[in-house]
């Protein structure tokens, strides 16, 4: 990366750190439920730099091979800010991605640790890219035998935009078929999610769904589905 680039990875790191809280790193503690590696600066003001930082780089005519090269470094350290400051900063030129980038994002699942970031990975650039290349969906379901909770969940969160449009149902339905007798509460509910989303332009397939495979799915999976059901529908999920 050149010297010349001003919102350079060094750079990039310190501002974050400028942006830091004591009381935004104790929010995220609480927030998460968990351990996480965070710094405490506010989502807006990571995007907020995230934005500067992709206007540069469009202004120099920076490749996005260059581009993801400087969001991998950011990725690396497993910090949160930077990693969801990666992702954003993809996401700006997520109409250029093709299918030659999976392995990357690949690489970056490898090593998830948190709903946070995969969920930020899964909707803000796996779901672009699954847009422009479907063939790449396969590799989704490989993701639903994976050891790895986070690649689990990123398997049902990556399909969850498409299934808000009304597009890649057969698929989705796929994926959740999957994982529907996983029992971690990460994958549940993302399960649940990708069938609410499902449900907002198809909600008969989703009862049927629910109703065909009410001895498969965990109680919390089949109250996250049934969220935006019309009433009677959702009472017959429910009480099934």
């Amino acid at each position: 990366m050149s010297n010349g680039i001003e919102h350079s990875v060094a750079y990039l790191r310190r501002r974050l750190r400028e942006l830091a809280t004591a009381e935004s790193r104790e929010a995220q503690q609480r927030f998460f439920k968990g351990p996480v590696h965070s710094l405490g600066v506010r989502t807006p003001d990571v995007r907020k730099l995230a934005g500067a930082a992709a206007r540069e780089y469009r202004e120099r005519q920076l490749s996005l091979g260059a581009i993801i090269d400087l969001a991998s470094r950011l990725w690396h350290d497993g910090v949160l800010e930077e990693r969801v400051l990666a992702v954003v900063i993809v996401s700006r030129f997520a109409s250029q991605l093709e299918h030659r980038h999976w392995k990357r994002f690949d690489a970056w699942a490898s090593s998830l640790s948190n709903w946070g970031e995969t969920d930020a990975l899964s909707a803000e650039i796996l779901s672009p890219l699954l847009a422009h290349e479907p063939s790449l969906v396969k590799n989704l379901k490989n993701w639903t035998r994976s050891d790895s909770r986070w690649r689990r969940r990123a398997a049902a969160v990556s399909l969850a935009k498409a299934a808000r449009r009304g597009d890649r149902h057969d698929a989705a339905f796929e994926i959740c078929d999957r994982l529907a007798e996983d029992r971690d509460d990460m994958v549940e509910k993302a399960v649940g999610w990708l069938l609410k989303e499902i449900s907002r332009t198809d909600p008969d397939a989703v009862l049927r769904y629910l109703l065909a495979n009410r001895d498969r799915l965990s109680r919390t999976t089949l109250r996250y589905a049934a969220e935006k059901l019309p009433d009677e529908m959702r009472d017959r999920a429910l009480s099934a």
